[in-house]
């Protein structure tokens, strides 16, 4: 009863403080008002991206034959010239100086030992130079990859299994032995979903900022920790008959619930204002919201077990928060390979990613691997914050 009443004392404090209404209540809704409407038109197209013909520069270091792999027949058939432009380049400077100038989207540098490497099973690479186009890169480099892994898997199965075992790469009509065409095997147009349905911005925004403003709501634990030091009546509570350990879990329970109410208003908000589909498996969006609101209480204890003072644990909340937004894309998608890269280190990508998947209908196996994920990002912060109270623990 005693760690009960502490958590219904927190839940009416907070209750009652208008700041904290309008901070976790009305502001999410607001927000994902603006970033809804201002940035709909980057969401505004439900059809499939269609990438146009990708300039490619194909530099060779040596007089090597390339035929015999058959890259020439691979780069003629129809379906590769509508995707791909290929012209020949004398050096890697030329290569570069097209891409620095826009004439290129792309370039493939052959190393000179490429041909001999294959011959001898050895996994061989090409160099490639990308352009100022990150989805073009992309095409490009998907399409002279999964040509290599072809060319390598013949080539070492030859070698180990004899010249019966392996299909060509490619024969002269640009079919393989069996006669089934192998080009499409590069490259298949299909969209991100079975349903083929896309979110909108209010979905992408409304998702972005009910994780945002979750992991915020640690910022009202920390408060509330650090106030009954600075205003000295923690001194007060331990004087009564129970245990730090209670009063510190009834604070992090009853800013837990808040932060569960927070959730609530802004899908069911959402939901009723803006017409926001939050797909049909709400076990998993409430199973997402728990481990984003678990990280968010984790990272707040352990920053103000650590910090002095309430003023630096709530920048060092914020500024954790914020950068952990910037990096999943959180505000707006950044394709950069590196920020997407950090981005998959934090609570935000993988609930985001986790939550679009459920809007967008996808399997369920695909909907708990991110809740996997996601889990143990969780996790980690609530080893860390365990760890904090042991060595720092909540006293004066």
């Amino acid at each position: 009863m005693k760690i009960c009443s502490i958590i219904w004392f927190e839940i009416r404090k907070l209750i009652k403080t208008r700041t904290v209404l309008f901070n976790l209540f009305l502001m999410p809704l607001l927000l994902i008002f603006i970033l809804g409407n201002a940035l709909a038109p980057m969401f505004a197209s439900n059809e499939d991206g269609v990438i146009s013909g990708v300039n490619v520069m194909l530099v060779k270091q040596s007089d090597q034959d390339l035929n015999e792999f058959g890259l020439k027949t691979f780069l003629d058939t129809p379906e590769m010239q509508e995707m791909l432009n290929v012209i020949d380049g004398g050096s890697r400077e030329e290569a570069l100086a097209a891409i620095r100038e826009g004439e290129m989207d792309f370039a493939v540098v052959i190393p000179p030992d490429f041909v001999s490497k294959v011959k001898q099973g050895e996994a061989a690479t090409w160099n490639f130079i990308n352009g100022q186009s990150h989805s073009k890169n992309h095409v490009a480099q998907m399409i002279f990859d999964s040509y290599l892994d072809e060319v390598n898997r013949t080539q070492a199965t030859t070698i180990v299994l004899g010249p019966t075992a392996a299909v060509p790469v490619l024969s002269a009509d640009g079919s393989s032995t069996d006669g089934q065409d192998l080009v499409h095997s590069y490259v298949e147009n299909a969209s991100l979903n079975k349903q083929g349905k896309s979110y909108s911005a209010f979905q992408y925004y409304a998702a972005s900022m009910l994780i945002m403003f979750l992991l915020f709501s640690g910022l009202v634990a920390s408060e509330s920790l650090h106030s009954e030091i600075d205003t000295r009546t923690l001194y007060r509570l331990q004087s009564m008959p129970i245990s730090t350990l209670h009063i510190f879990v009834g604070k992090v329970v009853g800013n837990s619930f808040i932060a569960f109410l927070q959730a609530a208003v802004i899908i069911l908000g959402t939901t009723w204002l803006y017409d926001v589909d939050w797909g049909t498996s709400p076990q998993y969006l409430a199973l997402i919201c728990v481990l984003v609101v678990l990280a968010s209480m984790m990272m707040a204890v352990s920053v103000s077990l650590l910090c002095k003072s309430s003023s630096t644990a709530k920048t060092v909340v914020q500024m954790i928060v914020i950068f952990m937004t910037f990096f999943s894309g959180g505000f707006q998608q950044i394709p950069v390979d590196i920020i997407q890269k950090i981005g998959e280190f934090t609570v935000n990508h993988w609930a985001l990613q986790g939550i679009l998947r459920i809007m967008l209908g996808a399997d369920q196996g695909e909907i708990l691997h991110h809740a996997l994920m996601l889990g143990l990002v969780s996790g980690v912060f609530l080893l860390v914050g365990a760890i904090s109270y042991r060595k720092v623990g909540y006293h004066e």
